[in-house]
């Protein structure tokens, strides 16, 4: 559990700060770790760092990153508080979103921007809302990775339209580029059903109230809404790449056929 003793030394008391950095699971000691099973099995590992130091920060953190403060209720706060850390917040938009998200259940609120988030809750609930953040985080950078990815796709299938039926011998030099569209949709296919897994929450270790601010956030998000968009292009990569794979096959073995028939059989 995360050490909640007060802290004097930052903008307010009590407010704290961490970095959290999404690696491989692992069973070392010394940080708070946050595991998680879906879309990835990945740990979560939350290093405090001083909240003056990352509200002075210009440049949000790297898109592997995601840094987190924590404001708990109480007079102890300066009035305006709020609006700088909401400020800090919304300067770590990307190209496409420019407006936080905003999730709340009860007295926990959560302002959450791609690579920085502000969680408002008293330091009984702060675990389970660190919990649902770095989970929250995870399946929809997974899902945004999706998105991305098949939007720069559309391209290359275009590219490969003819290979859905009648190829030439010069196309059998494409074989390779094939199979690796094949890996690739199969990859889409597999993230895209363990971030609806996530969406889920089906691990029973889970914390109610976790999963309730998760709910919330997946929601404000509309990642269920974005991964059922997503399972039509999916579908049509994969359709297409087995497609093409079959007329390669097709080509090939009748290539194979029409020489037999022409030298006979080749014995090795």
């Amino acid at each position: 559990m995360l050490d909640l003793s007060p802290q004097q030394d930052h903008l307010a008391i009590g407010t704290r700060a961490w970095r959290v950095v999404f690696e491989e699971p692992s069973n070392g000691a010394g940080a708070e770790r946050i595991t998680i099973k879906e879309p990835q099995d990945v740990c979560a590992t939350l290093t405090e760092v001083d909240a003056e130091m990352v509200l002075a920060s210009k440049e949000p953190g790297s898109r592997g990153t995601l840094e987190i403060i924590w404001a708990p209720p109480g007079a102890a706060n300066p009035p305006d508080l709020e609006r700088v850390v909401e400020a800090w917040v919304r300067e770590g938009a990307d190209a496409l979103r420019h407006t936080p998200l905003l999730a709340e259940i009860r007295t926990v609120r959560v302002f959450w921007h791609d690579t920085r988030a502000l969680i408002y809750c008293d330091a009984d609930h702060l675990h389970d809302a660190l919990d649902a953040v770095a989970r929250f985080t995870l399946v929809e950078r997974e899902t945004a990775l999706m998105e991305q990815t098949m939007r720069s796709m559309w391209a290359t299938i275009r590219a490969d339209e003819t290979l859905t039926h009648a190829v030439t011998r010069r196309d059998q030099k494409r074989q390779p580029h094939v199979n690796d569209m094949t890996v690739f949709a199969t990859r889409m296919r597999v993230m895209s059903l363990r971030a609806a897994n996530a969406l889920e929450q089906l691990d029973a270790t889970l914390n109610a109230s976790s999963k309730r601010l998760y709910s919330e956030l997946v929601t404000a998000a509309g990642l269920y809404d974005r991964l059922e968009y997503l399972e039509a292009p999916i579908q049509l990569a994969s359709d297409h790449y087995e497609l093409a794979n079959t007329r390669l096959i097709e080509a090939k073995n009748a290539a194979t056929d029409r020489r037999h028939a022409l030298l006979g059989p080749v014995i090795n």
